[in-house]
């Protein structure tokens, strides 16, 4: 079972912990991602839902894009996390659907894929 969406839940494990088979957790935009990868461990899986806002900006700066990822997947390394990228929650990409498609590039560049 998958449980989270906008809550930053990196502070309420204790809480999620007590709902049985939970093996998803979101990591929302709003999370102290390494607090929550020390959270979770091995036992779940980070569900890092990663900022939307990087499509949004004018330019679309792609490095923003992967440094933040890069960064997503160094501190689940680091704590042993099995991690996802979900992006959601998309307002705008500014009339350039390519941006969703350069996301997705970066993403897999950066989980190694």
């Amino acid at each position: 079972m998958y449980y989270g969406c906008c809550d930053p839940l990196d502070g309420k494990m204790a809480e999620v912990r007590m709902i049985p088979n939970v093996r998803k957790v979101s990591m929302s935009p709003w999370v102290n991602q390494d607090r929550g990868a020390a959270e979770i461990g091995e036992g779940y899986v980070f569900s890092r839902k990663p900022s939307p806002a990087f499509l949004a900006t004018d330019p679309f700066r792609p490095e923003q894009v992967r440094t933040d990822l890069v960064a997503t997947r160094r501190i689940c390394e680091k704590r042993g996390c099995p991690l996802e990228l979900i992006l959601k929650d998309i307002s705008t990409v500014r009339y350039e659907p390519e941006r969703l498609s350069e996301w997705a590039r970066i993403a897999m560049q950066v989980v190694g894929g």
